[in-house]
C-alpha cells in the first residue's frame, strides 16, 4: 500500500474514533440526566382541623386575584431538576402580606392546582426565598368576585403599586436546557475534531 493511502487509511481512523469517543460521552452524560433528573413524588398532606382563618395563621398569607397567565419553568441545571408552574395574578386583595398590583405564585407542577386564565382564586402563601410559593397540601378557592373572599377571611390590603410582570413569565421555559447544552457541546466536539483532522489532511497532501 502507498505511504499517502496508509496515512489517508490511519486519519480515517482517527477520525470515527473521535467521532465514537464523542457519541459515547453524549450517552453517558444522556443517561446521568435521565438519572438525575425530576421524579414524580407521591403527596401525602396531614388532615388539619380548622377553617380559613387557621389555615391564613398556617401559611403566613393569602391573595384573591385574577389569573393572567400560567406558564411552566424548569429550574437546576446540575442534579435534580424541578419543573415550577408559575401563575402570573392581578391581585385584587391580600391577606397579612402587602403585595403590588401584580405578583407570580409558584406552584407544585405535579400536585398543584389547575389554574385557569381568566378566573379568580383565593390561594394561601408563604415567601419561599423571596418568591410566593403554594404548599400542594393548602387549600385553594376558585371564587366569582371579591366579596366571597371577604367572607372567608374578612377584609383584607388592597394592592399597592402598580406593577407588570408579564417581562418575568416570558423568559420562562420548561424546555431540557441540559439536554441542548449536552447535546450542543456533542456536536462541537465532533465538529473540531472534523476540522482538525482535515486541516491535517491538508497539510500531509502539500
Amino acid at each position: 500500500m502507498p505511504k499517502n493511502r496508509e496515512a489517508t487509511s490511519h486519519l480515517d481512523f482517527k477520525l470515527r474514533l473521535v467521532a465514537l469517543l464523542a457519541l459515547a460521552l453524549l450517552a453517558l452524560a444522556l443517561s446521568t440526566l435521565v438519572s438525575f433528573g425530576s421524579t414524580a413524588h407521591a403527596l401525602s398532606c396531614v388532615e388539619r382541623e380548622g377553617g380559613p382563618q387557621e389555615t391564613l395563621k398556617l401559611y403566613g398569607g393569602a391573595v384573591f386575584g385574577e389569573v393572567k397567565q400560567v406558564k411552566n419553568d424548569q429550574e437546576g441545571f446540575v442534579g435534580t431538576i424541578e419543573t415550577v408552574r408559575n401563575v402570573l395574578l392581578d391581585v385584587k386583595q391580600s391577606w397579612n402580606l402587602a403585595l403590588d398590583s401584580q405578583v407570580i405564585v409558584a406552584t407544585d407542577f405535579t400536585w398543584g392546582f389547575d389554574f385557569k386564565k381568566g378566573q379568580s382564586y383565593l390561594i394561601y402563601v408563604y415567601d419561599d426565598h423571596g418568591r410566593l410559593a403554594s404548599d400542594p397540601c393548602s387549600p385553594t378557592y376558585m371564587l366569582n368576585d371579591l366579596a366571597e373572599a371577604t367572607q372567608l377571611l374578612g377584609n383584607g390590603l388592597p394592592p399597592g403599586d402598580q406593577v407588570n410582570l408579564a417581562y418575568k413569565m416570558w423568559f420562562m421555559t420548561d424546555t431540557d436546557l441540559d439536554l441542548l447544552i449536552v447535546v450542543g457541546a456533542a456536536v462541537l466536539v465532533v465538529a473540531l475534531a472534523v476540522v482538525g483532522v482535515r486541516r491535517f489532511r491538508g497539510k500531509r497532501r502539500r
